[in-house]
């Protein structure tokens, strides 16, 4: 049985986005859709040009003062017409005109809870890493029954579904999360990713390491107070723990949060949500005192990437302090799983020690032999986040063999890891002698997903070489691909290249690309020729 669907809501909160907000409400008007679409323009007391630029395109325009994210987006619902919600982030624009349709097929299913779309960040985004926007931006779909993924950056549900369960009101980040958690224990529903309904999703060029503390009036001391409340005795509910790990990592300056390691180091260890795990690792990793370096640690074996991702890179962000526990630790045969040497690498890599980055330069070449290919990949993936492999030709060996990779994944692993190792460039001779091996992988490579990794590769050579032939690949690229993912990745790389010091090749090679059927191809298109008409103007 299928269910019916009579008109789509479509959602666009707003926050001075005066940048990204045109082209987002363009392409959203450019839908080629099944049923009627209405647009709820949401402005949270925008002080730019936001308004203005929402008002022509929206059918309905709210207002919010007081922002949380599960109450804006229930007064925001509330607003709505349609039986169908669509929620897209302001800064995150469709690709095509078949995006809103490909997002909402799947909830024609009654057992599919909701839905969301792949995700295209910037080619210099930072957020978490390089590992979790992958998953993102993947080309598989895949169905979540738990711990899921679900992200109101591009997401779409019923509003039957909203009305048995509303986005809970109390909690100040990961409200989409929740929502799910809250439905899917049911057991007969899920959650589907479509990777055919994808957006290019903005504001994650810095790593996302947030801290938040509500405006209410409440003194240092008694946030901290209600925080160990919370945290003592039996586990609270899951609004409660994430309050609480926020407000004692957004307050780690204050000397009295340094009692509070073990009450988060027994939440990052035992609390049955990854999501919690997730938010006590950060915590800990902004409070430098040896005391927090074990539990994060342990954390490290985590079953959630997530928590063990956040272990490792809050013990990189410990740096010193968290180094010789970390070695101790693994001179202990098994002590740290195999699967989570990878991470442990990441933590001493980044640590800004000669000792740490020694030692997780000695892991990873052990890692990129394992026989486990997910072992190796993580390994790929976190040689490229610490940007250097020291004239270490077995760890270059295991990123360039692995570069035309059977899995795609692997090849898109190891295609990103060189365009770091290249763009760092402490070792450029043999980083560059694989470059005939990039440009056929960005020419021959039978996935796009790939094959946009490989332009962007290149892109970042030729930012760091200021190098014609690969901004020449670069252009090609964007002339003859036929995949937008890779037009894209070609585009941005221009732009990023022609703010850098290549601007005639760049703007040329946008100015002659007329046409597209990609909305992010159009936008990055549209930036390159203001800013150089900008510049022109000021010259």
């Amino acid at each position: 049985m299928s269910t019916t669907m009579q008109k789509l809501s479509v959602i666009v909160r707003f926050r001075n986005e005066a940048t990204h907000l045109d082209a987002v409400l363009r392409a959203i008007r450019a839908q080629r859709c099944s049923v009627p679409v209405e647009i709820v323009a949401v402005d949270n007391s925008s002080t730019d040009d936001s308004r203005a630029i929402a008002a022509p395109y929206a059918d309905t325009l709210v207002d919010i003062t007081d922002y949380k994210p599960g109450a804006a987006l229930n007064r925001s619902i509330e607003a709505c017409t349609g039986d169908h919600v669509v929620v897209v982030s302001a800064h995150a624009i469709p690709s095509d005109e078949r995006w809103l349709e490909n997002l909402i097929r799947p909830l024609r299913s009654p057992d599919v809870l909701g839905v969301y779309g792949g995700q295209i960040y910037p080619v210099n985004a930072k957020f978490l890493d390089k590992r979790d926007l992958d998953i993102f931006s993947d080309i598989q779909p895949r169905s979540e029954t738990r711990d899921s993924d679900f992200w109101n950056a591009n997401s779409a549900f019923s509003i039957a579904s909203w009305e048995k369960q509303p986005f809970d009101e109390s909690v100040i980040e990961l409200e989409d999360h929740h929502w799910t958690k809250q439905i899917l224990p049911e057991g007969s529903r899920w959650i589907r990713f479509e990777p055919g309904a994808r957006v290019y999703h903005y504001g994650h060029e810095l790593r996302n390491d947030r801290q938040f503390l509500a405006p209410d009036g409440r003194s240092t001391e008694d946030r901290v107070r209600e925080a160990v409340r919370a945290l003592e005795g039996d586990f609270v509910a899951w609004p409660e723990a994430m309050s609480a790990g926020m407000t004692l990592g957004s307050l780690w300056r204050e000397p009295q949060v340094r009692a509070t390691v073990p009450l988060l180091g027994r939440y990052l260890l035992e609390y049955w949500d990854f999501d919690v795990r997730w938010r006590m690792a950060g915590a800990l990793g902004r409070l430098d005192y040896p005391e927090s370096v074990p539990y994060l640690v342990r954390g490290l074996a985590d079953p959630s990437f997530y928590a063990r991702d956040e272990c490792a890179w809050s013990l990189a962000r410990l740096g010193g302090t968290a180094v010789p526990e970390l070695i101790r630790t693994l001179a202990r045969p098994g002590a740290i799983p195999d699967e989570s040497l990878p991470f442990a690498a990441l933590a001493l890599g980044l640590s800004g020690t000669r000792e740490g980055r020694e030692r997780a330069l000695d892991l990873l070449e052990q890692c990129v032999a394992d026989a486990d290919e997910a072992v190796a990949r993580d390994a790929v993936y976190f040689l490229g986040e610490i940007g250097s492999a020291e004239g270490r030709p077995a760890l270059l060996r295991a990123v360039t063999d692995r570069l035309a990779h059977e899995d795609y994944r692997t090849a898109r692993a190891a295609v990103w890891c060189w365009g770091m190792l290249a763009e760092n460039g402490d070792d450029s001779e043999r980083v560059d002698a694989a470059t005939a091996d990039i440009v056929a992988v960005s020419r021959q490579h039978p996935q796009d997903v790939v094959r946009a990794e490989a332009v962007a590769a290149l892109g970042a050579q030729a930012r760091k070489r200021r190098g014609t032939s690969a901004l020449s690949e670069v252009a090609r690229s964007l002339r003859t691909d036929g995949a937008g993912r890779v037009r894209y990745a070609a585009i941005q790389s221009l732009r990023l290249a022609a703010a850098e010091g290549g601007a005639e090749t760049c703007v040329e090679a946008a100015a002659q690309h007329t046409d597209d059927n990609d909305f992010g191809v159009l936008f990055e298109r549209e930036l390159i020729l203001a800013t150089h008409q900008k510049k022109g103007k000021q010259s």
